[in-house]
């Protein structure tokens, strides 16, 4: 490497191959955005907490703004091979009264499939774009310190190592965001959600189905082979909800659903694989703090009310990717002005969607909740396109 006069920076400058770069957090965000970095030419590290990656998470649902990353990972047709195309949208009120039926297949014409899919045969479909021995399990960073010309790095198993940039990928109560920029707060949207798993037998749908009550709701998404049910209620912040329990207060908030709700609550039976947390999101003024830089619900995290956080995560790692294959360690402070500068209003687009998306499905009063119902029976599949289309058309 070739010293140059660069004022201030006083390394040698590196680029390509070169360029030391930390990914803190081995999920999808971090998963892609090592994966775009090798595929071309560099080496990144990925530290990821976890010991192993598990069978346990979620469903998730991913846009064609977001799958079409996969293309150029060559990974799309294995995505579609794993997940489940959708092209129906059912909204019913909570006594199993159908409110509308929408079809987004115009959508999924212009832009592609909306595929929803179980969280971790996503992450194991972006391993496959990862050079397994530059990820490192069961690690987490302790310590950041920067210079003007590096990040000084310290692993929990006492490694100390020194990189031209670090990548917090680590989610929304970001360990790293918390280091290197302080206490940011997360956005409480007022409300609390649970999710789990339907056992296979007790209901098989291919269509999405919402029920929508005052101050609650329950959605059932499919994926192939699976059930996905998502129950939320309006609740103060920090309202405690141990494991122990759960199962009779989620039945108890949810005794007077109808359709299928009756037949989902019954087959409740095991309240450790019930996962429960806050709905909160997540706005910053900056997203890069000197050469440390947040990407995915580190930096912006969504409200899942309109179920594009993972492919906000997912564009987002792309961008940076694309700025940092034209950056090199001198003035990699341009590169990330540009991806935050690139990203940042289609960020706050899809944030505000997903506030309004929760206002509307969680109006918290009788006489809100039923001029809701009523106004939706009147909400045209013309006005629902032109909803997703505003959201896709978006360059990344």
């Amino acid at each position: 490497m070739k010293k140059v006069d660069s004022g201030t920076y006083n390394m040698p400058v590196r680029y390509g191959p070169e360029m030391r770069i930390l990914i803190v957090g081995g999920g999808i965000s971090g998963l892609t955005l090592a994966g775009l970095l090798q595929q071309r030419g560099f080496r990144p590290t990925v530290a990821e907490r976890a010991p192993e990656y598990g069978s346990m998470g979620y469903i998730i649902v991913l846009w064609p703004s977001g799958s079409r990353i996969l293309k150029g990972l060559g990974l799309y047709q294995k995505l579609l091979d794993t997940g489940l195309p959708f092209s129906t949208y059912n909204v019913w009120n909570e006594k199993g009264e159908m409110l509308r039926s929408y079809s987004v297949e115009t959508v999924t014409e212009k832009y592609g499939p909306m595929i929803s899919i179980y969280r971790p045969e996503l992450i194991n479909i972006l391993r496959e774009a990862v050079d397994p021995e530059t990820i490192r399990m069961n690690t987490t960073v302790e310590k950041i310190r920067q210079s003007r010309d590096e990040v000084f790095v310290t692993f929990s198993d006492g490694r100390e190592e020194v990189y031209d940039l670090v990548v917090g990928c680590d989610g929304v109560r970001s360990k790293t965001r918390s280091m290197v920029f302080g206490h940011v707060p997360l956005t409480y949207s007022g409300m609390k959600g649970w999710s789990f798993w339907v056992k296979s037998n007790l209901h098989k749908t291919a269509h999405i189905a919402e029920y929508w009550g005052t101050g609650k709701f329950l959605g059932v998404w499919p994926t192939k082979g699976r059930l996905s049910v998502f129950t939320s209620i309006r609740c103060p912040e920090g309202m405690p909800e141990p494991i122990e329990g759960r199962v009779g207060r989620i039945e108890e908030h949810f005794k007077d659903f109808g359709g299928i709700v009756p037949d989902i609550l019954a087959g409740l039976d095991d309240e450790s694989q019930i996962y429960c947390d806050d709905y909160n999101d997540l706005r910053m003024d900056k997203w890069y703090k000197g050469r440390v830089v947040l990407s995915g619900d580190s930096a912006h995290a969504v409200l899942p009310t309109a179920g594009g956080g993972v492919s906000m995560a997912i564009e987002s790692a792309a961008v940076l990717a694309d700025e940092l294959s034209r950056a090199d360690s001198k003035y990699i402070a341009h590169a990330l002005e540009s991806y935050e500068s690139r990203r940042r209003p289609r960020v706050i687009k899809i944030q505000d969607q997903s506030r309004m998306m929760g206002k509307v499905a969680f109006a918290n009063s009788r006489i809100l909740s039923y001029l809701r119902n009523y106004v939706m029976r009147f909400y045209s599949n013309k006005l629902h396109i032109k909803y997703w289309d505003s959201m896709l058309k978006d360059p990344i």
